[in-house]
C-alpha cells in the first residue's frame, strides 16, 4: 500500500517537472527521461501605417537682380521636399505668411515688387495659393517640388519700382493630405 501512494506521488512530481530525468526525482540511478510536453498556439503582429506627410525642407526663391530701367521677365526658382507615407496622396500650397498679395517690400522705403509663383518652368501654371484642388501620389520617398517664381517689369506692371533696396516676404508652404 505504501508503494502504490509513492506512485502517485511521485506521478504528481513528474506532471509538475516533465524535463527531469526520473533517477533525479527517485534517486534510483536508472538514468530513464521524461519526455517534454508542448502545446502551441498562434498570435498575430500588427500595425497600422497613418497616411501623414511631411516637409523636410526648403530653399528660398531668389530672384534675379532687378534693373527697374529695363522691361522684362526676372525669375527665380526655390524647392520644397516632402516626405508622405507611400501611396498618400499629397497636396502643396504657399501662400503669404500675413494675408494679401504675393509682393516682396523694401523694409526701408516700403516700396513693393508684385510676383507670381508657378508650377512649371515656362511659368504658366499658378502655384496654388490656398488649400484643396489636385493632389499628387506620392512614393513614400522624399519628393521635391520646384517652385518658380517670376517678377515682370513693363509698363504697368513694376514699372515704379526705383529704390534700391533688399525686398523680401515671408511666405508659408503647406503640405495636405
Amino acid at each position: 500500500m505504501k508503494k502504490q501512494v509513492i506512485t502517485r506521488v511521485l506521478s504528481l512530481l513528474l506532471l509538475a517537472v516533465p524535463a527531469m530525468s526520473l533517477a533525479a526525482v527517485t534517486g534510483t540511478g536508472s538514468g530513464a527521461t521524461v519526455g517534454a510536453a508542448n502545446a502551441t498556439g498562434s498570435l498575430i503582429a500588427t500595425a497600422t501605417v497613418s497616411a501623414k506627410c511631411i516637409i523636410t525642407s526648403t530653399t528660398n526663391i531668389v530672384f534675379a537682380s532687378i534693373d527697374p530701367t529695363i522691361n522684362g521677365n526676372y525669375d527665380g526658382t526655390g524647392t520644397i521636399v516632402t516626405k508622405c507615407s507611400k501611396g498618400t496622396l499629397e497636396f502643396l500650397f504657399i501662400a503669404p505668411s500675413v494675408v494679401g498679395p504675393l509682393a516682396m517690400k523694401s523694409p526701408t522705403t516700403l516700396d513693393v515688387i508684385t510676383y507670381g509663383l508657378f508650377t512649371d518652368v515656362a511659368r504658366t501654371i499658378l502655384f496654388p495659393g490656398v488649400t484643396g484642388g489636385a493632389k499628387t501620389n506620392q512614393p513614400g520617398t522624399p519628393v521635391t517640388t520646384n517652385v518658380f517664381g517670376r517678377v515682370v517689369v513693363a509698363s504697368g506692371v513694376n514699372d515704379s519700382i526705383s529704390a534700391a533696396s533688399d525686398y523680401t516676404q515671408a511666405l508659408i508652404a503647406t503640405v495636405e493630405w
